[in-house]
């Protein structure tokens, strides 16, 4: 079976397929995580979890300038934080919040490496 493609749709087929992956740049990503150390500390806090039982739960403390705890918050109140800072980094709303989620995964897990490389290479 043959299937032929004309320049049109095949420029239509690329872009769809780009559009579906993001990869991350190290820049970008070293410039998250620069930010979040300056202003954010991390932290395990003892929660329990919807059958009743304890968990541990990550949390941040917002840091004041002089890196004295100000507030405890969640990472979704941490990717609202992020997504307004780096609202201008990456113009498609859905790939920056699947990028800034992965930001804080990582950063939570000290997954990401000194040169801005994440544990993923694709973020989808």
């Amino acid at each position: 079976m043959n299937i032929i493609i004309d320049e049109n749709k095949e420029r239509s087929i690329i872009g769809k397929l780009l559009t579906e992956i993001f990869c991350p740049s190290s820049e970008k990503v070293n410039v998250i995580k620069d930010y979040l150390d300056k202003h954010f500390s991390k932290t395990a806090m003892d929660d329990i979890d919807s059958d009743g039982y304890p968990k541990k739960s990550f949390v941040a403390m917002m840091l004041s300038s002089d890196k004295q705890p100000i507030k405890t918050i969640t990472p979704k109140e941490l990717l609202l934080i992020l997504d307004d800072k780096f609202e201008k980094a990456i113009a498609d709303k859905d790939d920056r919040r699947k990028f800034l989620k992965q930001i804080i995964i990582d950063w939570f897990n000290n997954k990401i490496d000194r040169t801005g490389i994440l544990s993923v290479n694709i973020i989808k």
